[in-house]
């Protein structure tokens, strides 16, 4: 067999190892998790917080297909489910019941079913702070 022809059966089990899931020289890699908070953005509800995770990013170059979010009991979900804190767009809005800083922790799941790691330590205050 040529040194070509060996090359190019390489390549193409190389090609076919990685599109498939990966290979231990490529390992799929965790997506890692991160978010933004919108504040007013329902005019005269200063309390009314959107929590933006399309920020959140995969190594692979893989979609976000779920967002996972953790938070106190007392934070209410507006949209777009208001019983669930698993969702497959980025954007939860949330209202917070009084004014005060409110623990949040996210979690990102790829379309290869990988997760990331917790974003813990990130915190959300109503009313917004001035700058």
């Amino acid at each position: 067999m040529s040194i070509r022809r060996c090359l190019l059966v390489v390549l193409c089990v190389a090609v076919c190892a990685v599109g498939l899931g990966g290979c231990f020289l490529f390992p799929n890699r965790p997506p890692v998790a991160a978010f933004v908070p919108h504040y007013n953005v329902v005019p005269g509800d200063p309390m009314v917080v959107d929590l933006n995770a399309s920020i959140s990013t995969d190594p692979d170059g893989d979609a976000i297909v779920q967002y996972q979010w953790a938070f106190s009991d007392d934070l209410t979900i507006v949209q777009p489910l208001a019983h669930s804190t698993t969702v497959d767009h980025p954007i939860l809005r949330v209202r917070c019941p009084t004014e005060g800083t409110y623990s949040v922790v996210l979690v990102v799941i790829d379309e290869r079913g990988l997760a990331s790691k917790p974003l813990t330590g990130a915190t959300i205050t109503v009313p917004q702070p001035l700058p």
